[in-house]
């Protein structure tokens, strides 16, 4: 079976813990949590996760640069926030998925694992 990685991006350590407990409880392991965007972005230097849920407003500002670099590498993720707006979220970022704070951590996965499925055949295509 492959190593289902979620980059987990969030500064309050409960609701992380929380997202943590829930997505390794259904097999996944979680790197992180990050609580910056510093942080975050040094762990995509040296990895490649199979998807990422970023909480918007971080320890040390907006987590667009994270989401940015996603964006490029075509890694799917959800935004999870109380402090943004979801629909212009996902015109900046159509490939997204957006869940307004609170949510229950399950709702997280069931849009990680929505992600995921849309973009098998890509990523099958993409593995030769």
């Amino acid at each position: 079976m492959t190593q289902k990685t979620v980059l987990l991006v969030e500064d309050e350590v409960f609701v992380a813990m929380d997202i943590q407990m829930t997505l390794e409880d259904e097999g996944w392991t979680v790197a992180g949590p990050f609580p910056s965007t510093a942080d975050a972005l040094s762990y995509l230097d040296e990895n490649i996760p199979t998807c990422a849920i970023l909480d918007v407003r971080l320890t040390d500002g907006d987590v667009f640069p994270v989401a940015d670099k996603l964006k490029e590498t075509n890694i799917p993720f959800v935004f999870h926030s109380g402090h943004a707006d979801g629909k212009a979220l996902e015109e900046v970022y159509p490939d997204s998925a957006f869940c307004q704070k609170p949510c229950l951590p399950t709702s997280l996965l069931q849009q990680v694992t929505r992600l995921l499925s849309r973009d098998e055949p890509q990523r099958r295509a993409a593995a030769g």
